[in-house]
């Protein structure tokens, strides 16, 4: 998901698979939020940095 990012970060809501050509509504909150939560949970916890 990160490779089909444009210049600025930010998810169409469809690309083309051969082209990467961004279809559909832009940006798109749910992709981004995905990207978000994903990272969350593949961070260390907050108290293992402090």
């Amino acid at each position: 998901m990160l490779a089909a990012r444009n210049h600025v970060g930010l998810l169409s809501e469809d690309t083309h698979p051969v082209t990467g050509e961004m279809w559909g509504n832009f940006p798109q909150t749910y992709s981004m939020v995905g990207i978000i939560n994903a990272a969350v949970r593949l961070s260390a916890p907050w108290e293992s940095q402090i």
